[in-house]
């Protein structure tokens, strides 16, 4: 079976001897001279095993585009070829890159037979047989975005991943903390091992225990069987406890002794068992205040908050919404065979003011009606369901209409900024010596808030009305 090649580069004697090469070792290939012709094609090709891209065609853009291209398609490899800093290398396998050729290219065959062994590794790895038929190994995640928020976390990760530690992921609920998880599971020592989540609310005790340490035939009404638990499965893998807040007391006892030992009895069983697996645990609720409310042990907390990441919700990276649903397009126009979809501009736009207070989980899902349902290939804002037609993005997130500490900081800032122009009457240099910044520092945060002159022309004639009237 052939593998799909798309080769991004401007050099056409470069493009010229993979076209001559390609098709003796296999592959077939796509090739283009432009990003946003790359774009295109990503869109339309049904499949994609590889993407090649030339790291000269797209030096000051590299990483961003490298994520682009995740976010389009997110089980592509994708090979850099050129001369790149450690530093440049480092940022750009963060944001999702494979593997990595120096140029100059000589021989064609070289470049496609080092990306068939890629491609080999990565099917190798897929098709690992697993302990248990349901229950495998964690697919590599994405995070998407490129937000500083996102950067940072990604950063935290790569550090928190190799280390043998106990992470709590923070967040609200639908921000994606289960990525996270994976993303550690992914990048650490026991990648190979199982990666298992299992929902903590909602679920019985006895359920939840024998979901976790197992239990023995007979144990209780209904064990027909001995079962083995996910801390028997795991191995070395990484078990992922999601909403660990909504536990009882009763049951983070006996997590908590699993913790402190390693060690375990299947329900109903005698034998001690050991366990190597990895926890990671989530919460959308404050662990602190419920051990201070006495509603979660406080031994328990210390035991997990070894580490500690906050998965930021979808108003404190507005910049990522884009990225997201170009993301969510892709998949969900795979999943639904409707290839070639694509979001007019304005519903972007739309989109991107909303409040979203259920985070990129509610993006998700609307992004994936308006594909499944949509009869057209470029969806307007006429095809987004009603909740959204009427949504301001001032709305306050579950805060009981007050705004949050980040959103009254960024309200603020905005405020003062455009005040501060208005005093200045447009002069930027005047503006960052009144401010006591740098001038570039002001122009950043002019552009993060997206102030327009014909917005402080508009203050200014208010303020001047207002003057002449006293």
């Amino acid at each position: 079976m052939k593998k799909t090649l798309l080769i991004i580069a401007h050099d056409k004697q470069l493009l010229t001897l993979f076209n001559q090469a390609a098709p003796n070792l296999g592959f077939e290939l796509h090739s283009t001279r432009e990003y946003d012709e790359a774009v295109r094609i990503l869109g339309e090709l049904s499949s994609l095993d590889a993407v090649l891209l030339d790291a000269d065609t797209l030096r000051a853009e590299l990483p961003k585009s490298i994520s682009e291209i995740k976010s389009l398609a997110d089980n592509t490899l994708i090979v850099l070829l050129g001369a790149l800093s450690a530093e440049e290398l480092v940022d750009c396998v963060k944001m999702g890159a494979d593997g990595f050729i120096e140029k100059p290219v000589h021989k064609a065959e070289q470049v496609l037979r080092h990306i068939e062994h890629l491609l080999n590794q990565l099917q190798h790895r897929s098709s690992t047989p697993q302990h248990d038929s349901d229950l495998g190994m964690a697919e590599a995640p994405i995070l998407v975005g490129q937000s500083e928020p996102v950067r940072e976390l990604k950063n935290m990760v790569q550090k928190v991943a190799p280390l043998d530690a106990t992470v709590l992921i923070t967040g609200e609920t639908g921000t994606g903390k289960e990525v996270i998880a994976r993303m550690i599971h992914v990048m650490g020592p026991n990648r190979h091992n199982n990666f298992l989540a299992v929902h903590c609310g909602g679920i019985p005790d006895t359920l939840l225990e024998s979901t976790l340490f197992g239990h023995e035939k007979g144990s209780f009404t209904g064990a027909y069987r001995t079962h083995k638990g996910y801390f028997e499965i795991a191995d070395r893998g990484t078990i992922f406890l999601d909403e660990i807040g909504d536990t009882t007391p009763s049951f983070q006892v006996k997590l908590l002794r699993v913790l402190q030992d390693k060690r375990f009895r299947r329900i109903g069983g005698t034998e001690l068992l050991s366990t190597g697996a990895r926890i990671i645990a989530a919460t959308n609720r404050d662990l602190r205040k419920m051990v201070h409310e006495g509603q979660f042990r406080e031994d328990l907390f210390f035991r997990l908050n070894v580490i500690t990441l906050r998965m930021p919700p979808l108003r404190e990276r507005p910049d990522d919404i884009a990225l997201l649903i170009r993301h969510f397009v892709s998949v969900y126009s795979k999943k639904h065979n409707h290839l070639g979809v694509y979001l007019k501009p304005e519903t972007i736009e739309i989109l991107t003011h909303q409040p979203w207070r259920g985070n990129v989980r509610e993006l998700e899902n609307v992004i994936e009606r308006m594909v499944a349902l949509s009869d057209s290939d470029w969806i307007g804002p006429d095809e987004l369901p009603e909740d959204y037609l009427g949504r301001e993005e001032s709305a306050c997130p579950e805060t009981g209409g007050f705004h949050s500490y980040a959103e009254a900081k960024n309200l603020f800032e905005r405020e003062y900024i455009t005040q501060l122009l208005l005093q200045s009457r447009g002069n930027i240099s005047r503006a960052a010596k009144m401010a006591q910044m740098p001038r570039q520092n002001l122009h950043l945060k002019i552009k993060k808030h997206k102030i327009r002159s014909d917005q402080i022309r508009s203050s200014r004639s208010a303020a001047e009305a207002v003057e002449s009237e006293t």
